[in-house]
């Protein structure tokens, strides 16, 4: 079955934890899940880690889940590397 993917256009939000480069689970700021879809079997929606400071460094990840601000998260997609974010 393909992946259905779910969009939700200029959600924005900051990291609620620092993450490691294996982190799967990712925490956003309080009360910013709600911004994001709530992905079903089958579907997921992108998500852009960027560095805020240089804008230079990026790591793509495809949520699966959301359960309020938590995010459950494929890290590294579409040519990017899974780094640590503080």
């Amino acid at each position: 079955m393909a992946t259905k993917y779910l969009f939700s256009n200029n959600a924005t939000t900051t990291l609620a934890q620092s993450i490691s480069a294996t982190a799967t689970v990712i925490n956003v700021a309080s009360g910013d899940g709600s911004l994001f879809p709530s992905p079903g079997s089958g579907e997921s929606f992108p998500i852009t880690l960027v560095d805020s400071a240089t804008e230079l460094k990026n790591d793509i990840c495809y949520c699966t889940s959301r359960s309020g601000d938590q995010l459950t998260v494929t890290r590294g997609q579409e040519n990017t590397n899974a780094v640590a974010w503080a």
